[in-house]
């Protein structure tokens, strides 16, 4: 009589899945230093391009320097109560000379090359279409909107967009 299949542990795949995640493959959520709204802004005519600088002519669209915040909070621009003690500390930063400690909400793996530049200023794409509802959001979100940064969002937005999808272009 052979001998019988010992039954492996459960245990071992959470392992994996665990490690899985912790690699990069999950985004946690993200807690920003301050609750910035966006739907004001938009409301106020301010681009994303205008806080985020690099989005036609970079690979990163960029977080906002504390001197772009500057150009309109270095005046008192709002009666709000709330956003008052918000303001003064993005003039904190300023007369500290340190940056806000904005967090990405899409944090790419080192392996992976993505350009704004090439989506947003050459292919026109929206920021919306990869962003959500973001311009409409009184308060940050948690983590990424609209999608999880996948390869298969980026390859299906490839595939219904005509978009060749070399290996290459996106991975280094």
């Amino acid at each position: 009589m052979s001998p019988r299949p010992t039954a492996r542990p459960v245990g071992g795949l959470l392992v994996l899945v665990g490690a899985f995640a912790a690699a990069g493959c999950a985004e946690p959520p993200v807690a920003q230093p301050i609750p910035f709204n966006h739907r004001l802004h938009v409301a106020n005519e301010i681009e994303c391009v205008q806080c985020h600088q690099g989005v036609r002519t970079a690979a990163q669209a960029g977080l906002p320097r504390v001197e772009v915040c500057m150009e309109c909070h270095e005046a008192d621009i709002t009666d709000n109560p709330a956003a008052k003690p918000h303001i003064e500390l993005v003039r904190r930063h300023a007369r500290a000379g340190t940056e806000i400690p904005w967090q990405k909400l899409h944090v790419l793996p080192a392996h992976v090359y993505y350009s704004h530049r090439r989506h947003v200023a050459i292919a026109g794409l929206a920021c919306a279409l990869c962003h959500g509802d973001i311009a409409d959001r009184a308060t940050p979100p948690p983590g990424p909107v609209a999608r999880t940064l996948a390869m298969s969002t980026c390859m299906d937005c490839h595939e219904a967009r005509g978009v060749e999808n070399d290996c290459a272009w996106c991975h280094r």
